[in-house]
């Protein structure tokens, strides 16, 4: 039994006359009666009363025919979804993103490529931080996700698409305050407590590390972006943080002119290297690629 025997069948079940059923599926008359034959065979049962040319159903057809049709739609309905999931007729594509590109980068690069390649796309959007998104990628929950860098990752393919520098902030009430504009070294932050990213975090390590080297340590940990400067805006801390739009959002918050030692905080699209992408996932990854700078950050 093959799909073109149940296509056949129902085909001249709906007709119920061999030479009309043959001209519609656009085959000879021979090979439409030699399938239906072959298909009976395989099944053990007769499906037509055979009436010169032409084709009536048995009891058994009859119940036979209300299962083909079912499986039959249900075919066609997967075949469709599977068409518009990959992108030949419009496409879905599960992007996912640490909060940092999620009020700028990330929107901006969605519009632009509905608008440049693909309008009848649909975008999917997750938030999380870098681990959730490198294991969501990995085990292809995601199409693409905009995160930190993971290490051992031999699978996935990590391209840095935009570069943040870090910033020193606090809140115009922190005694800190008023030497905004004057050059300080990241010793002189020794008495106050200090914020910044979770050690667990790639960037926070990076952090850590940094002050390490001045014999410092964190007390305090945000996430993202709007944690910490929430957090500082209303606290007595320093915080070491990626300067974001993010940060725009509170108008208490304080620039010290720190001196670090740590490069600039990169943040990668990554994907799977091994797993199917569709034509729609491809498009949006280099449509990334030739015009990143254009949705914010700093180029790399």
């Amino acid at each position: 039994m093959n799909l073109s025997q149940l296509y056949y069948f129902r085909k001249l079940a709906e007709v119920q006359h061999y030479t009309k059923a043959a001209q519609e599926l656009y085959i000879t008359q021979p090979s439409l009666s030699a399938s239906i034959l072959s298909l009976e065979r395989d099944l053990g049962i007769d499906l037509f009363q055979r009436e010169g040319r032409g084709g009536k159903l048995t009891k058994y057809g009859r119940d036979f025919y209300v299962h083909v049709c079912k499986a039959l739609v249900e075919l066609e309905v997967g075949i469709d979804n599977a068409k518009e999931n990959s992108g030949t007729i419009g496409g879905v594509i599960d992007v996912a993103c640490i909060p940092t590109l999620c009020g700028d980068f990330l929107p901006r690069s969605i519009n632009s490529y509905m608008q440049d390649c693909n309008p009848t796309v649909k975008f999917n959007v997750f938030n999380g931080m870098t681990p959730a998104i490198v294991e969501g990628v990995r085990s292809d929950a995601y199409d693409v996700g905009f995160c930190s860098m993971s290490e051992g990752e031999t699978d996935l393919c990590f391209t840095p698409i935009l570069s943040q520098e870090y910033t020193t902030i606090v809140n115009k009430k922190h005694p800190l305050a008023a030497l905004a504009g004057q050059p300080m070294k990241l010793e002189d932050l020794e008495p106050y407590e200090i914020l910044t990213y979770p050690e667990n975090s790639p960037v926070g390590r990076i952090i850590k590390k940094e002050l390490r080297k001045h014999n410092l340590k964190a007390t305090h940990y945000g996430y993202d972006e709007t944690t910490i400067g929430g957090y500082t805006a209303i606290n007595q801390v320093v915080a070491i943080v990626a300067d974001t739009p993010l940060l725009k959002q509170f108008d208490n918050l304080v620039h010290l002119k720190v001196e670090l030692e740590a490069e600039a905080r990169l943040v990668y699209m990554v994907y799977h290297r091994n797993n199917y992408l569709t034509p729609a996932v491809k498009n949006y990854i280099q449509h990334v690629l030739d015009k990143g700078p254009e949705f914010g950050g700093v180029p790399t």
